[in-house]
């Protein structure tokens, strides 16, 4: 896939983000995409598990919005950079929303496979985050913790 054509699809993934439409976003991924927010740890696979995830991160913060700055790219990934803005508008992995708004830096990877995208992973500071919108930094991360060490059943 040459860079226009990456750029021209993470725009329009970009747009379906601005615009709340869960169907458009997911339409940019591949059927076995992939969230991934490193500063929580969590990954959603597949497309329901990732839409879900867009639901819960708008949810949370109405407002959401990236502003890219920049690209990077790959033979087959696509990296953004800017700045992430946004409102504690609505619960958050269980944490009560304080109405606080936060900026900052992040930096998005997007492999992309079969002319769509393999799936997301974003970076940013969860810490100056949680600091700016007024949310307890350790019980997001023990919410996210607990998430990613649900426990299984064993039925051997």
């Amino acid at each position: 896939m040459d860079h226009d054509a990456m750029l021209r699809l993470f725009r329009s993934h970009r747009d379906a983000e601005a615009a709340r439409d869960f169907d458009a976003i997911l339409a940019t991924f591949v059927e076995d995409c992939y969230l991934d927010t490193v500063a929580l740890g969590l990954r959603s696979e597949g497309r329901a598990a990732a839409r879900a995830a867009y639901e819960a991160y708008f949810t949370a913060f109405p407002d959401l919005a990236p502003d890219d700055e920049g690209y990077a790219f790959s033979e087959n990934t696509v990296v953004s950079w800017g700045n992430l803005r946004g409102t504690s508008g609505g619960d958050w992995l269980g944490i009560p929303p304080s109405g606080r708004s936060f900026a900052v830096r992040f930096v998005n990877v997007a492999p992309m496979r079969s002319e769509l995208m393999a799936g997301e992973s974003i970076c940013f500071d969860l810490a100056t985050l949680c600091e700016q919108a007024a949310l307890p930094l350790d019980e997001l991360r023990a919410a996210a913790k607990g998430r990613v060490q649900a426990p299984t059943v064993w039925r051997g």
